[in-house]
């Protein structure tokens, strides 16, 4: 296993790839051949950190609502790659 991992491949075997970093690995996360970011085992865990249990059950955000955005993301994202 490489320790660069681009974003889609991250996406599709998440699981292998922290079980590699759970052994010890670090592993660099690239977006379009720039790395981005980087998944590193948690040396120790801090004192402060503690998993808090939900306040509601998931079932509530079905009472979500999507947003209205007044701008077309395609055009903004097809856009925003032409600059690259």
């Amino acid at each position: 296993m490489n320790n660069c991992v681009s974003v889609a491949r991250l996406q599709s075997k998440l699981s292998e790839y922290l079980n590699a970093v759970r052994k010890g690995k670090e592993i660099i996360v690239t977006s379009h051949r720039h790395p981005i970011a980087g998944l590193a085992p948690v040396k120790k865990t801090p004192a402060d950190l503690k998993i808090m249990p939900a306040k509601k059950p998931v079932s509530s955000l079905k009472k979500v609502k999507g947003l209205n955005l007044k701008v077309d993301l395609v055009a903004d994202l097809l856009a925003d790659r032409g600059r690259r």
